[in-house]
């Protein structure tokens, strides 16, 4: 039997949420909110996922596996930013001063305010590269799933990373929030070396949904991509769980996430694991190999 394409559901599943918001947030968002854009893209996607996935139903995975990767490629990062047509008009509250306010009654005051001036230059230099390796990591997950088991590890990576994406900005819908670096002032901003302005500002020019914040889809997929290389790649695992490490923590150092924010990815992450497990177990999907011994997805 032909397994079912679960990927293209996920992928309609998500789309047909973001249509029924856009048909329900008709405007009030600011100058960037569109609904009629955002339902314009994301219907054109669901038709292309029907199709790919119609394939898929008729020629097996092989023959779609290469288009669904550069689909993930482009796909992620266009949804993603289209988001920003949508927020705050979703919901115009202003979700980081909870947020900030459950720092402060935790730990005194915004957890990223308590370093300032502690941390070095050398340090903002790594952490601010390793934060923006964030897609360089999904993607080495996936190539590293189907170097070190195959098809069938690098399918079920796939399908983790795309349904962690996915998640991810689902909850950016559900909880706009904006990051503590656009919401507090710091007496000593973190000054890197040479490239960390470069790369900060890189990172804000092309992040055009700047209500990101929750759940930290960095602290999702980084959970997700290590994952994926324990169960099937685990000398890239060795070498990546560090700066995996690191990344996290960068989040909330680098003032690009609230604490509640990495918890909720933490948690999120592993509750889209297990989805997508029972999914692609569900639909047929073959089981991964590493070393001899069948591993779930």
């Amino acid at each position: 039997m032909t397994p079912r394409p679960t990927i293209e559901r996920v992928w309609l599943t998500y789309l047909g949420c973001v249509l029924l918001i856009a048909g329900l947030t008709p405007g009030g968002g600011g100058p960037m909110h569109s609904a009629g854009k955002a339902a314009l893209l994301h219907g054109g996607l669901a038709g292309v996922m029907l199709a790919v996935g119609w394939l898929a139903r008729r020629s097996g995975a092989d023959a779609v596996r290469a288009l669904r990767a550069l689909l993930a490629l482009a796909a992620l990062p266009a949804v993603f930013s289209a988001l920003c047509w949508l927020l705050p008009g979703v919901h115009p509250e202003p979700f980081e001063y909870r947020w900030l306010a459950l720092d402060r009654a935790v730990f005194g005051d915004d957890v990223a305010r308590l370093v300032d001036g502690w941390l070095s230059p050398w340090l903002v230099e790594g952490l601010q590269l390793i934060y923006a390796s964030f897609y360089g990591l999904a993607i080495a997950a996936v190539l590293g799933a189907g170097l070190g088991a195959g098809r069938a590890a690098f399918d079920r990576a796939m399908l983790q990373v795309v349904g962690g994406f996915l998640v991810s900005y689902l909850g950016y819908l559900l909880v706009p929030t904006l990051a503590p670096k656009l919401v507090l002032a710091h007496a000593s901003p973190p000054v890197g070396l040479w490239l960390t302005p470069l790369l900060q500002q890189t990172i804000d020019a092309g992040e055009l949904n700047p209500w990101d914040c929750f759940p930290s889809g960095h602290t999702m997929l980084t959970i997700v991509a290590l994952v994926c290389l324990w169960r099937w790649n685990r000398r890239w695992f060795r070498w990546l769980v560090v700066p995996g490490g690191l990344l996290i923590l960068s989040t909330v150092l680098l003032r690009y996430h609230w604490v509640i924010d990495v918890v909720a990815g933490a948690v999120l992450a592993a509750a889209s694991i297990r989805w997508c497990d029972r999914l692609a177990d569900r639909d047929g999907w073959p089981r991964a190999e590493r070393g001899g011994v069948l591993t779930p997805g």
